[in-house]
């Protein structure tokens, strides 16, 4: 798992979450098979849950490996 800066299409605000990705050439690899791809939160919320996401590949604009 790798942590990444997720920049959304019409969204301010990027999000950092953990991705079943070994690295940002993986990550391209899966974004271009998959409509969906699903991991954690990288910060733990008020209740300190790291919650579970999904994005749609086709939302993402940007995409950088931040481990």
């Amino acid at each position: 798992m790798a942590n990444f800066t997720i920049h959304l299409m019409g969204q301010h605000q990027p999000i950092t979450i953990d991705l079943p990705c070994a690295d940002i050439d993986d990550l391209a690899d899966q974004s271009a098979t998959a409509r969906y791809l699903t991991g954690h939160m990288a910060q733990a919320d008020g209740d300190g849950v790291c919650r579970r996401v999904m994005i749609a590949t086709s939302r993402i604009q940007c995409a950088i490996e931040t481990d």
